[in-house]
């Protein structure tokens, strides 16, 4: 007798906390859900329902805990599974690989509280692509299967049913697509007719069902109609049941399975770059949190503070909102917008307030300054020495006090360090608030003391330097620039003097292209394209290139004194210099087109081998897409694109094809049969094209409506009002550009995490009457690694209080043997890491000796390591 085909059912609720409604909503219809799921389970005894994201079940726990203590018991029982296993269901290309592990983390902590069972299957049903690296971070989180709906059928080849996804690291976990997607919107019936057959080869299937996008979960008509076509189909067996379930009776089958490396992409394009305010502001708290941890993590190992866990856990919880995958892809509503810069500010200002109360601990007992003098401190948040110039503000003499042309002296202990003056961040008149840019050498996690003293009237006045072809070349041994003076643009740029330039005249121009209006899709707008969000469309024309201002154009734009109050003739400066000295030489540039305009500044450094472009951004184009245009003068063989704790590997592609990016990425190629490369790092751009004509564009910005599609010429309700566009208004963002020969990915993300998480500095006087220096002294170093290729990642206290986390990465793609070494200890602890690897070490003091432990990514201990080296 043949066996019947099994189909595990698997309910839930696709439930947005946040899209086209505020949190708020999302909080009570996760109510109203959950409390039908639980009724929905007491009236069909056979009934199992699945639901994910730690952040609704900590919804329901406060607000209804009747409702919460009803679904522990359910789940106790086996009818109701905690399913997913994260904190909610994140974008996935935008977000770091820290927070993708922080999502698991926290979520776990709290479902192991709480529940009876944990998942071992992780799902993103409705995130727009999964990006490179991912396998490896689900593994370590303890996942070892994965369920997920985009790309969507149809648009992206993939094995039906289940299939072994690989990342370059080698680690890999079992998924699958769910070619029916996650909502029946009443219709199970016709989805069972369908999918059915379409997994007719699977020896055992998986298919979603449930009302969803706003909730609702189960319903008494689609129950209904599955019992109705378990009765005419008896050659099926149709279960309510889990994707665990599924997972185990599949793998149970010992067949090989097909296997798929690499990321799976590409899904809704346009939102690698909608909403880019959301999407700079996201990038910049988790920095901030990176910094901060690590700090703070220094500072309790070294005794000095309280690690300051609700703090950090309220900044995470924040942060960890902002990434769900209808508000970093920028496909939320614009009151969901505001609500999440809300939160992610809010991360952000609680962070630097808890930051000067770790610093001053450290510093308070530092010598007092000199009369006259201000001591400035400055922290080094990384694991790898720095030799970078950092800029800061301090104060000469009171407001009303006599500082002129002042000669401004830095020291680091009692010896001069190199340094050029700027402009200060305020424009008012007078030197007694001025900003510095000073050379120093940092030790990993270093706070280093300067300090600064000055002379009044004994400062020589630097002198203004017109542009011109000669002033606007600059070369030393790493680098070699040209910016042209009639367009304020890049037209060579290499590798030291003698090398050939890697881009062709008119480099790095902002470039306007016609944009669809729609949050999830982009490119050239022409007939025949609907509003779904599935199409894909390429951008297929060259696009409108800013250009460089008149002076009347560079005056409106930045009224002078003179042009305010009739004193003289005014004028403004398109290009100009605005500083120039030992250190760096800054040019300023004004673009505009139309009623949009660009103020560029180009910070070239004299002593190093590459140079950063600083845009501010007026845009008030409507449905269009900003770039910045650079067209290569070698051959690209393919670009290589920062990931989740990894990077991707494409080819350039025939048309202008969206590709998203984390924070930098690299173009490798051949000039002259040499290997070169061009890396950018950036503290904005997400997404990026590069063309098999040798064109890289990097995006910044694009403007459609606020969750536009599906939206059709004809319909006059959709337009009878005024729609606002997305990011109108005023945008910082920067880049720093590096000329080189072979892509070295190590030394690009030490650039990429020197341009995102610079040194901290801060002015402080201390006043101890008995000088310590001991304190200060300690930070450096604490925690080493002798491998360029392997960087610590995160450091970070351990959720149980007693250890400290050191998270490793070796960025290369072979085996990496490293010794760690955690001070005050002398031991040397020896590490193995393979190609591309996490690795994460637990250490505790044990008396005279540490106590070393290899963990997971969620800080399960999986074994203890010898002294030595494991």
């Amino acid at each position: 007798m043949n066996r019947r085909r099994r189909i595990h059912l698997v309910c839930n609720a696709h439930l947005d906390p946040v899209w086209q409604w505020p949190w708020e909503d999302g909080l009570t219809e996760a109510l109203a859900t959950f409390r039908i799921a639980a009724d929905f389970c007491d009236k069909y005894p056979g009934f199992v329902f699945n639901h994910n994201e730690s952040l609704l079940y900590r919804w329901v726990a406060e607000f209804e805990p009747r409702l919460f203590a009803r679904i522990r018991r359910l789940e106790a029982a086996g009818r109701w599974r905690i399913s997913g296993g994260a904190y909610l269901q994140p974008d996935i290309n935008n977000t770091s690989g820290e927070s993708h592990i922080r999502q698991y983390l926290y979520a776990r902590r709290f479902f192991e509280k709480y529940f009876s069972n944990y998942p071992l299957t992780a799902h993103n049903y409705d995130s727009f692509g999964h990006a490179e690296g991912l396998p490896q971070i689900l593994y370590g989180c303890g996942m070892r299967h994965y369920v997920f709906c985009r790309p969507d059928y149809g648009t992206w080849t993939l094995p039906r049913g289940a299939f072994v996804w690989r990342d370059r690291s080698g680690a890999s976990v079992v998924a699958r697509r769910s070619d029916e997607h996650y909502p029946t919107f009443g219709n199970v019936g016709k989805k069972l007719e369908r999918f059915t057959a379409h997994y007719a080869d699977e020896p055992v299937s998986l298919i979603l069902w449930g009302i969803g996008n706003h909730g609702g979960g189960p319903s008494e008509k689609e129950y209904r109609e599955i019992r109705q076509y378990a009765r005419k189909h008896p050659e099926l067996e149709l279960i309510d049941s889990s994707a665990d379930a599924y997972f185990a009776e599949r793998l149970a089958y010992k067949d090989k399975l097909p296997e798929v490396c690499g990321e799976l992409q590409n899904s809704a394009a346009g939102c690698y770059t909608s909403m880019s305010c959301i999407k700079r502001a996201h990038r910049a708290a988790e920095d901030l949190l990176a910094a901060f941890e690590r700090l703070a993590a220094l500072g309790w190992w070294h005794g000095y503070i309280d690690y300051p866990e609700k703090a950090l856990r309220t900044a995470w919880n924040d942060v960890l909102f902002a990434e769900f995958h209808d508000i970093l892809p920028g496909s939320c509503s614009q009151t969901a917008e505001r609500d999440s810069l809300r939160m992610l500010a809010h991360a952000a200002e609680l962070l630097m307030r808890e930051r000067i109360r770790c610093m001053l601990p450290v510093l308070r007992d530092d010598p007092r300054a000199t009369a006259g003098g201000v001591p400035v401190f400055v922290h080094n948040p990384h694991a790898f020495p720095l030799k970078t110039q950092v800029e800061f503000e301090l104060n000469l003499a009171h407001m009303g006090g006599m500082c002129r042309d002042p000669e401004i002296i830095l020291k680091v202990n009692n010896r001069r360090i190199p340094f050029q003056r700027l402009h200060a961040e305020a424009a008012a008149a007078g030197d007694w608030r001025v900003r510095l840019a000073a050379e120093v050498r940092l030790k990993p996690w270093e706070m280093l003391r300067i300090d600064e003293a000055f002379r009044a009237g004994m400062a020589r006045k630097p002198v203004a330097l017109k542009p011109s072809a000669r002033i606007l070349t600059f070369s030393n041994r790493y680098l070699k620039i040209k910016i042209n003076p009639r367009t304020g643009l890049v037209d060579w740029l290499s590798r030291g003097p003698q090398a050939p330039s890697l881009v062709k005249r008119g480099s790095f121009a902002p470039v306007a292209l016609r944009d669809l209006d729609h949050s999830w899709r982009c490119g050239t707008p022409r007939k025949g394209i609907s509003g779904a969000i599935l199409d894909k469309v390429d951008f297929v024309e060259p696009g409108n290139p800013f250009r460089l201002a008149t002076e009347s154009e560079a005056l409106a734009l930045n009224p002078t004194h003179e042009s305010k109050w009739g004193q003289g003739r005014a004028r403004g400066y398109p290009l100009r210099i605005t500083e120039d000295g030992p250190l760096r030489m800054m040019v300023e540039a004004v673009f505009v087109l139309d009623k949009s305009a660009v103020v560029r500044t180009y910070v070239i450094y004299k002593r190093d081998g590459y140079f950063e472009i600083r845009d501010r951004v007026f845009w008030n184009q409507r449905d269009t897409m900003l770039k910045l245009n650079v067209p290569l003068a070698f051959d690209p063989g393919d670009a290589v694109s920062d990931a989740v704790y990894s990077a991707v590997i494409r080819k350039p592609t025939e048309e202008s094809r969206e590709q998203s990016n984390q924070r930098w990425l690299a173009v490798r190629g051949r000039h002259a049969g040499k290997a070169v490369s061009l890396a950018v790092a950036s503290t904005g751009s997400s997404a990026h094209s590069l063309t098999q004509q040798g064109v890289l564009q990097l995006n910044v910005l694009r403007s459609p409506a606020y969750a536009s599609f599906n939206l059709k010429p004809q319909s006059e309700w959709a337009h009878r009002r005024f729609m606002p566009r997305q990011d109108i208004g005023g945008h910082e963002m920067c880049y720093a550009v590096m000329p080189a020969g072979r892509f070295d990915e190590a030394t690009v993300r030490k650039l990429s995490a020197l341009l995102n998480m610079p040194p901290v500095w801060q002015v402080y006087y201390p006043q101890s009457a008995r000088p310590v220096r001991a304190r200060r002294a300690a930070f450096a170093e604490t925690v080493t690694v002798d491998c360029k290729d392997v960087q610590v990642a995160a450091l970070k206290r351990s959720e149980d209080g007693r250890h400290l986390v050191v998270r490793l990465l070796n960025a290369a793609g072979g085996e990496r043997r490293v010794k760690l070494k955690v001070k005050p200890y002398r031991e040397v602890m020896e590490l193995q890491l393979g190609a591309y690897a996490l690795q994460t070490v637990m250490v505790r003091r044990g008396g005279k000796r540490l106590d070393w432990h290899l963990a997971d990514l969620v800080e399960r201990r999986l074994k203890r390591l010898p002294q030595g080296g494991g």
